[in-house]
């Protein structure tokens, strides 16, 4: 999740395209049960890939104290601006500047696909060496049916679509155990499948 200036560029359409944080009711019930999960260990959270702050300001009003974390300037100045009662980072996924000790929680929805695959897997090793037990991963993205991980066409820079049981093992391999995953078909908004996927530390 590097900086691309397409999302510097698109950050006022993406705004209008996208009023809220969810496209589908599978979306917010899946954010949903890792907010419940979150709970009992903590209240403090990463949203990573925090774009205009929707999910973020989503996960504060369930009650979390949420950082966001968003390396799009474009994007970060206006979540800044639409909620400026909440803490947004420059960073990139692999969060150098939030503190893991200190965190119940880490929720990165459609960002790691823009990660190279093999940064991913530092990037997930990174988190688990640094978070508490009992911490809750949610990871959520475009989906493949073919095994592995393949790149595709997105509009505005270099991703990867993972077959959930990639994307499975690779939480497994960082040290994280699965704790349930879903995963939604192609619609008309949507050209792939989606998965999410939650692991506990």
């Amino acid at each position: 999740m590097s900086v691309q200036p397409g999302y510097d560029a698109l950050a006022p359409m993406y705004a209008e395209l996208f009023t809220g944080p969810f496209e589908s009711p599978l979306e917010r019930a899946a954010v949903d049960a890792f907010v419940h999960g979150v709970l009992p260990v903590g209240t403090t959270v990463v949203d990573v890939g925090s774009g205009i702050g929707h999910v973020t300001a989503h996960l504060s009003s369930a009650g979390l104290s949420v950082i966001g974390v968003e390396p799009s300037k474009g994007m970060r100045s206006i979540a800044q601006r639409m909620h400026p009662d909440l803490v947004f980072h420059d960073d990139d996924a692999h969060l150098r500047t939030v503190d893991l000790s200190a965190a119940s929680g880490i929720i990165a929805r459609y960002s790691l696909i823009h990660v190279k695959p093999d940064d991913v897997r530092e990037v997930l090793a990174g988190w688990a060496s640094r978070l508490p037990t009992g911490a809750v991963v949610l990871l959520a993205g475009q989906s493949a049916d073919e095994p592995g991980v393949h790149e595709f066409d997105h509009a505005v820079a270099r991703a990867w679509r993972w077959h959930p049981n990639a994307i499975g093992d690779a939480l497994r391999d960082a040290g994280f155990i699965e704790d349930w995953r879903t995963i939604s078909r192609p619609d008309e908004k949507h050209r792939f499948p989606e998965f999410h996927v939650c692991a506990v530390r």
